[in-house]
């Protein structure tokens, strides 16, 4: 496998202070990225991103990382975006993966044995949340891509892990049915933002949000104008970015 290739993200969230790294990598059912962090949580350098491997084991995954980071320089621990149900850092489910050789895997501790550095490991749209909550009253997360990634906070504190993704959704089997990327590309454009601005009402309605931040690389095709009040677009670099906050001390409640 290749080395990744370069992302571009804003210029907000680049810096080129080395003073101490986490490697940030996220797990997507189409892509995988990785990038090196400074201790605020700032990309240090080039981002990298390659395909994620179809139906990949665990083992393939670490290979496959394992090229895409080559590039990337030293790094004294790592935070891993996760597309699953998790508790303890144990993965429960990997609906987007497409294979049961995940249930149960502490892929967390793989990834420390692997690259000898600590590992933490956390759902995806709920690391994609500490990199874009304001960290007052109930915040909602969003993440359109493969599927629908969900996360609820509390004060900045991630709440009992929600797969909401899996939840049926009425009109599709689930709601990463309803507003995943094949709904996309089979409904079109118009009749998919319907799709996600419905989601959103219902999501209001369950858990009477804040904020809600919406994410994920589909969240691009949306201007801020389009959504509704309480909702706002979130930078997709924060599925790398919150990987420094997975490592605050009031993050250790969720790995106990």
């Amino acid at each position: 496998m290749q080395p990744g290739r370069p992302l571009s993200f804003p210029e907000d969230v680049m810096t080129n202070d080395f003073h101490s790294r986490i490697l940030a990598i996220d797990i997507g059912g189409t892509n995988l990225k990785a990038a090196l962090l400074s201790e605020d949580g700032r990309i240090l350098g080039d981002p990298l991103r390659c395909a994620t491997p179809p139906e990949a084991t665990p083992a393939l995954m670490l290979e496959a990382l394992r090229a895409l980071i080559a590039p990337l320089g030293d790094y004294e621990r790592i935070s891993i975006g996760f597309p699953g149900a998790i508790r303890r850092g144990i993965i429960l489910t990997a609906p987007n993966i497409g294979t049961e050789a995940w249930h149960g895997t502490d892929f967390g501790a793989l990834a420390t044995a692997c690259f000898g550095r600590p590992a933490r490991l956390a759902n995806d749209a709920m690391l994609h949340g500490l990199g874009v909550i304001t960290g007052e009253g109930i915040e909602l997360v969003l993440t359109l891509g493969t599927g629908m990634g969900f996360s609820l906070f509390r004060g900045g504190i991630p709440a009992p892990q929600i797969e909401f993704g899996r939840h049926t959704a009425g009109e599709a089997p689930t709601y990463d049915d309803f507003v995943g990327d094949a709904a996309l590309r089979q409904l079109g454009m118009e009749a998919w933002k319907g799709r996600v601005k419905e989601t959103i009402s219902r999501c209001a309605a369950l858990v009477n949000f804040d904020i809600l931040h919406l994410g994920g690389g589909n969240a691009r095709h949306f201007e801020a104008g389009e959504l509704p009040a309480g909702v706002r677009l979130a930078v997709n670099a924060a599925g790398l970015t919150g990987g420094m906050k997975l490592w605050s001390p009031e993050m250790d409640v969720i790995f106990r």
